[in-house]
């Protein structure tokens, strides 16, 4: 369900402990970022069971990054962070690298007029080549198998590497140390397998 559009989630973020507003950003080996964090969900369980992190989750939309806002403050958490603007505009406001980058149920645009716009499309894949160090791995989790399917073509015909890959991760070697959202839970109740990918860069 698309959430109703709050006027003042950029000005409550800006009020708070969790919006970085200050660039560039001095990145290290002990930083996690997800991409299109949506409203948090995955990131904030991860920043609560593993405090030794930093995790910083990147939402363009202010309204969205708000929730994941409120879900750091219920659980208290100081190595949680935001950054409200789109990937695509953040490619000089970074320095050094990180080993892993999350991209988790990400908006599939599955119109072929939209193609530019998915995540995994190459000019993405550029940004995060960037960011990830030598061994870094870039994580996809997603429920949308067109969209699972047309990431690994066009990551295939980037050039990366692919090292690791499931069409049910829920019944795989991965799932011991997956964290679920609710959304995940829910469809995965229903019967929907859920996708998932390790991406390494030359």
């Amino acid at each position: 369900m698309r959430l109703r559009n709050n006027p003042k989630a950029r000005e409550y973020l800006e009020q708070s402990k969790y919006l970085i507003q200050k660039f560039p950003i001095k990145l290290n080996k002990t930083i996690v970022l997800e991409i299109g964090m949506g409203k948090g969900e995955m990131l904030t369980q991860l920043a609560q069971l593993n405090p030794q992190k930093t995790y910083i989750g990147i939402e363009k939309f202010p309204t969205v990054a708000f929730q994941a806002m409120k879900r750091a403050q219920e659980l208290e958490l100081n190595n949680f962070f935001i950054i409200c603007e789109d990937i695509a505009k953040l490619s000089e406001s970074f320095e050094d690298k990180v080993d892993e980058i999350w991209l988790t149920f990400s908006d599939p645009w599955p119109k072929k007029r939209h193609y530019k716009r998915r995540l995994t499309y190459k000019s993405f894949l550029n940004i995060y080549k960037k960011l990830l160090s030598k061994n870094g791995i870039l994580k996809i989790k997603t429920d949308n198998d067109q969209f699972f399917d047309w990431s690994r073509e066009e990551i295939k015909i980037y050039g990366a590497q692919i090292i690791y890959e499931t069409n049910d991760l829920h019944n795989s070697d991965k799932d011991k140390k997956n964290v679920k959202t609710g959304y995940e839970i829910k469809w995965s109740q229903k019967g929907k397998n859920i996708n998932y990918m390790e991406v390494k860069f030359n």
